[in-house]
């Protein structure tokens, strides 16, 4: 059986495990991201820790076709080099793929964190059945790739799919990235979180207070509230869920995918969100396009960061 090692590298820390062709994980493992050391060492401590892994695993070094890095920042794929890591900068400008590639005596590939998550739910996950996939993350931030025909989209620049930097409303909040009213300002975790404050500060009635998060107002705790019929956390969630379906209608239009598959923690409420998307996706969209596209949470969970680092790898050599 071939064998994919799988990096999901952060500023905090990495995640690294080994996938059968299956997709499933034989073993895994996280460690510590030093951002004292240089990035070199940085390199190095990676592969370390994958060959300490790989010779705990019980799998043949041999059996492992390759490896596949899985990172946030600005990159180039086709170099494997890291351009902007804003969290680890002593990594601007390091070829990444190639150092801990040849640490292992592995070929090694380089992607975008949300691509290596697309191409997971691609392989083995929501989007397994698919030629067309949009996948998308809701946490701190909204990001997204892109599989057209069974490939994966980057673009020009290799920055294809930030959709979280979609304008929804052109006088909107004003983003970081320089534009206006941008997607993930209104759905990312700030977003969520502000928009119930703001409601919150107008006196309508809510229970959040039984489900603080370290004492903190968050989409988890608005989301477990919700579960247990808090009106104004339902109310949030499902406007959540409405300002997607807005972005989903756009992409439906555009590239007309076969499913959007829904990852990242603020998923997690479910069709508490989902189904609010799919009702403004339907409502806004083209209609073939509009009935024929699926919502779906993403399957992998959890695993989500190892296993699609690994299918960096099952894109480039399992041909």
């Amino acid at each position: 059986m071939n064998y994919y090692l799988g990096i999901d590298f952060g500023g905090t820390e990495i995640k690294i495990g080994i996938i059968d062709e299956n997709g499933s994980i034989v073993t895994k493992d996280k460690y510590i991201t030093d951002t004292s050391k240089s990035g070199a060492e940085i390199v190095a401590h990676i592969a370390d820790c994958a060959q300490e892994l790989i010779g705990k695993s019980g799998v043949d070094q041999k059996n492992i076709r390759g490896v596949g890095i899985g990172s946030p920042g600005l990159l180039n794929p086709e170099t494997g080099q890291l351009k902007i890591v804003t969290n680890v900068p002593q990594l601007n400008g390091v070829n990444f793929a190639e150092g801990i590639g040849s640490h292992l005596g592995l070929p090694a590939f380089l992607d975008n964190d949300v691509n290596a998550m697309t191409l997971g739910e691609f392989f083995f996950g929501a989007g397994k059945d698919f030629k067309h996939v949009i996948g998308l993350t809701l946490g701190t931030g909204v990001g997204g790739g892109i599989i057209l025909n069974g490939e994966l989209h980057r673009g020009a620049s290799f920055t294809a799919g930030e959709i979280g930097h979609m304008s929804i409303n052109a006088d909107g909040l004003y983003c970081p990235c320089g534009n206006y009213g941008c997607l993930e300002r209104y759905i990312g975790r700030d977003g969520i979180v502000t928009r119930f404050k703001a409601y919150q500060s107008k006196g309508i009635a809510t229970g959040i207070n039984e489900y603080l998060d370290n004492g903190e107002i968050t989409p988890k705790a608005i989301a477990m509230a919700a579960a247990d019929g808090d009106k104004l956390s339902l109310e949030v969630l499902a406007e959540t869920g409405k300002i997607l379906g807005i972005a989903l209608a756009t992409l439906t239009n555009v590239l007309n995918p076969e499913i959007f598959v829904i990852g990242g923690g603020i998923a997690n409420a479910g069709d508490l969100i989902l189904e609010p998307a799919r009702h403004e996706l339907i409502k806004r969209a083209y209609t073939v396009p509009a009935q024929a596209v699926k919502v779906a949470p993403a399957a992998l969970k959890n695993d989500a960061g190892i296993v699609g680092s690994a299918s960096i790898a099952v894109a480039k050599l399992a041909k």
